[in-house]
């Protein structure tokens, strides 16, 4: 890993958004899709209540704090440079609780994401999301990233797919653990070499 323990990554910009790290400011704005039916509908929870939000928030921020150079959770807010508007948010980890271990192996990271409904078919998840996986290759020195989507969700299927990602694992209703009763996939696109391939961002196949 390529980060130092302990430090909160930088801001950074795309062509139309901020990505920054979660604060305690922005469990209003975060409150607006993640209590919102269509934006919760393929996530692992439904609609949340302004305290189940402001809980997973926190739990965000304590993640992100306790994050070390090799086992790491970070939250991201995706904003509007135009405006300020918070219309998404990210996590970007390989642990669920640094810095102890998680499931996946350190080099390998796990990428999540959501954007408000009225914000969908403009590009800006592909562009939020192109971001945030040049940052975990570049910035965390991640190998393989893994994204999960629930096997309806053929909006973020296609992002993914658009951005070099492949399916890795089939999961029958039988194994959603989020009580969605729905099948899904695992997702992965493993790092590759940026002499023969243009960086995730630029329109060609990364992710």
């Amino acid at each position: 890993m390529t980060a130092a323990a302990g430090v909160t990554p930088a801001p950074f910009l795309t062509e139309r958004l901020l990505l920054r790290p979660l604060t305690n400011d922005d469990a209003g704005a975060l409150l607006r899709f993640r209590s919102h039916p269509s934006a919760t509908r393929y996530l692992s929870h439904g609609p949340l209540t302004p305290e189940q939000n402001n809980a997973r928030l926190q739990q965000a921020l304590r993640a992100a704090e306790s994050s070390t150079a090799q086992w790491f959770h970070f939250g991201w807010a995706i904003e509007l440079r135009a405006t300020g508007e918070i219309v998404g948010d990210g996590r970007t980890s390989n642990t669920e609780e640094p810095p102890t271990p998680g499931r996946l192996p350190a080099e390998c990271a796990s990428l999540g994401y959501v954007l408000h409904p009225e914000h969908h078919g403009l590009g800006l998840g592909r562009e939020a999301v192109g971001a945030l996986i040049e940052w975990l290759f570049s910035a965390r020195g991640s190998e393989t990233i893994f994204a999960g989507v629930y096997e309806p969700n053929l909006p973020s299927r296609r992002l993914l797919e658009a951005l070099g990602f492949g399916k890795d694992r089939f999961f029958p209703v039988a194994e959603d653990t989020a009580g969605k009763q729905l099948p899904s996939w695992r997702y992965r696109l493993d790092r590759i070499d940026p002499r023969q391939h243009p960086p995730a961002g630029t329109g060609g196949k990364l992710h």
